[in-house]
């Protein structure tokens, strides 16, 4: 999509996010779950793509030091805005560079004493990178931002089938239709680029608002090797946030990967993966 930047998803579904994704997911499980990973490794959270703190303020208000990355400074304002704001430190920065001077403080010259516990990576946030070159940089820098015993905890959907040889496939479908609003949701899914393009198109009386988004997406088994790439092996992998068992039939999966190639990260539940 011509003109899209990192910023741009954030930029124009800020004033609508909380309205449209506040139960988009299990927050309660999730927030548990993260919690329960990060408390045994000293309790600081990094989110990528943390937009309007959905996730990011009810893990501060367990006590977690959180620490919130999008690449939308507007967003991030509207998450300081919000009651218990002050909790989360907020960086404005591109999930595919973590280079912000406060990330690299934050990681410090030894890992072991500082890093963080807990990198999550929530909802299909990193399909956000429109690419895999980006997607690989990003979890490059991610092994670079973890403590010693941190993990990378990434939700994200399965993907339909498809391959190189399928016909790109468009659809139009009502998101909502309400007494002076409409909104359409318009997308191409590519499964020879692995790409999905959107837009929802919001109509108003007062005129039309166009929300564009980009998903760049992978399989399970492809996360995986992008992962073993920037040294970080798979520990455990669940269909949600409860342990749900994962299998050929799931749609989404819970997947938490360690620093250390080759260990399971220390506390973590469930049956280590080998």
């Amino acid at each position: 999509m011509d003109g899209y930047r990192p910023s741009t998803y954030g930029d124009r579904f800020a004033d609508v996010y909380d309205d449209w994704y506040h139960d988009v997911s299990d927050v309660d499980a999730t927030v548990a779950r993260v919690a329960a990973l990060a408390v045994p490794r000293g309790g600081r959270v990094l989110e990528l793509g943390a937009g309007s703190g959905r996730l990011a303020l009810p893990l501060a208000e367990r006590g977690l030091d959180v620490w919130a990355v999008d690449a939308s400074a507007v967003m991030l304002e509207r998450l300081a805005a919000k009651p218990g704001g002050d909790r989360v430190r907020a960086v404005v920065d591109d999930m595919a560079e973590l280079r912000a001077p406060e990330l690299t403080a934050a990681a410090g010259a030894d890992p072991s004493v500082q890093g963080f516990g807990v990198v999550l990576c929530a909802f299909n946030t990193l399909f956000n990178l429109t690419d895999t070159a980006a997607q690989r940089a990003c979890l490059a820098r991610v092994a670079d931002l973890l403590a010693a015993d941190g993990v990378l905890v990434v939700e994200a959907f399965v993907p339909p089938p498809g391959g190189e040889g399928d016909a790109a496939v468009g659809a139009v479908e009502p998101r909502h239709i309400g007494l002076d609003e409409v909104v359409l949701t318009v997308s191409r899914l590519d499964p020879g680029t692995r790409t999905i393009t959107g837009q929802h198109v919001q109509i108003t009386e007062a005129g039309v608002r166009l929300r564009p988004w980009v998903l760049h997406y992978a399989t399970p088994d492809e996360l995986d090797d992008l992962a073993a790439g920037a040294g970080l092996h798979l520990v455990e992998r669940h269909a949600g946030w409860r342990d749900e068992p994962f299998g050929a039939t799931a749609d989404a999966h819970v997947s938490v990967y360690a620093r250390r190639p080759g260990e399971p990260a220390p506390g973590a539940s469930g049956e280590a993966i080998r």
